[in-house]
């Protein structure tokens, strides 16, 4: 604990949910300024420096660089009102650090390898920050139609150098200045690709493709694929009638787990060998899967059919899995949508965007 008392000091010294409500709470959040969000994202990057510096957690097959983290003036208090916005919780559910603001108008935070930057989604475009808040840039220049939670995505190359997207119905690679943009898939008509992972190994980039209906929980033809990173000829990993969603790998690229209809799904990483770890009862099942670093747990999302935000969105559980025994633990707090889907901050810990 004196540890967590030093990381605290450090970083704040310084009834089925209808698809028709799970779309209109993502436009609602879409329409919130950007300007609200840079703050709080600037504080998230900073953070993960300060818990990778303290913890010593680095990502396999890379060497992580720990950059300088900014002092912001005041201590943030634990909010209690829903939304609470950003936290980093244990995983019994307790919250270990708090950070202003909601999440609102954006999506997908994802730390850069080095912990120096975050890439982010807000109305559809990609922008990365710097985690001392500065360069913070705007890196697509709108046209993004994908419409559904689980179609845009943003993945960092492992040695941090490139980004993958899902852009219109396709994925996309650039460098992370935003230059070199270069489309990896070609998707026939009436479909698309979408939410890619790129393996920590740097070698493939996995992603859902099916019809581009807007579906949340994906067509029913929906497949997950996998491609070189440099570009080339797609290997279709899954082949079933069951929307396939939503892959992330395991740290040392050997796996992938996604969202098998209403069950959270593993699978070698040539597509043999697959089988449900987690399922549930009803619709909206596991969204959002989040490998842990060292391999051991998955973080997703269960949609909770007896709870409703106060904008009537649909309200989803935090869960962890532990691979090897298969246990689910339920951490007792909830985000509104997958677009907040959880991410690890170290080992024993989330990053999210809570909601209460």
């Amino acid at each position: 604990m004196t540890e967590l008392k030093e990381v605290f000091e450090m970083v704040t010294k310084q009834a089925d949910p209808d698809r028709d409500s799970w779309k209109q709470q993502e436009k609602r959040q879409r329409r919130t300024t950007r300007n609200r969000r840079v703050g709080a994202i600037v504080l998230v990057a900073a953070m993960i420096v300060a818990l990778v510096a303290v913890f010593g957690v680095s990502r396999p097959l890379q060497k992580v660089k720990v950059a300088h983290t900014p002092s912001p003036a005041t201590e943030v208090p634990f909010e209690t009102t829903p939304p609470i916005g950003p936290q980093i919780i244990g995983l019994d559910g307790a919250p270990m650090l708090q950070l202003p603001g909601p999440f609102a108008g954006s999506s997908g935070h994802v730390p850069s390898p080095d912990g120096a930057s975050i890439a982010y989604m807000v109305l559809g475009d990609v922008s990365v920050v710097g985690a001392d808040g500065s360069n913070d840039r705007t890196l697509t220049d709108g046209g993004n139609r994908n419409d559904g939670d689980a179609m845009n995505h943003i993945s960092w190359s492992p040695d941090g150098s490139m980004l993958a997207y899902a852009w219109d119905g396709e994925i996309f690679v650039m460098n992370a200045d935003g230059s070199d943009k270069q489309q990896l898939t070609q998707s026939d008509p009436g479909t698309g690709s979408y939410y890619p992972a790129w393996s920590p190994d740097g070698s493939s980039i996995a992603y859902w493709s099916g019809s581009s209906t807007g579906e949340d929980a994906g067509p029913s033809d929906a497949e997950i694929y996998r491609i070189p990173a440099t570009g080339g000829t797609p290997d279709r990993l899954t082949n079933d009638d069951v929307p396939d969603i939503e892959p992330t790998w395991s740290p040392d690229s050997t796996q992938i787990a996604f969202r098998h209809g209403d069950a959270l799904r593993l699978m070698r990483a040539d597509g043999s060998g697959p089988h449900d770890v987690e399922s549930v009862a009803y619709d909206f099942g596991p969204w959002a899967p989040a490998w842990s670093p060292d391999g051991t747990m998955i973080a997703f999302l269960v949609v909770d059919p007896t709870g409703r935000s106060i904008t009537n969105g649909p309200l989803l559980d935090v869960r962890v899995l532990t691979v090897a025994t298969g246990d689910v633990s339920r951490l007792g707090v909830r985000v509104e949508t997958d677009l907040n889907g959880p991410s690890w901050a170290m080992g024993d810990a989330l990053l999210i965007n809570r909601y209460d």
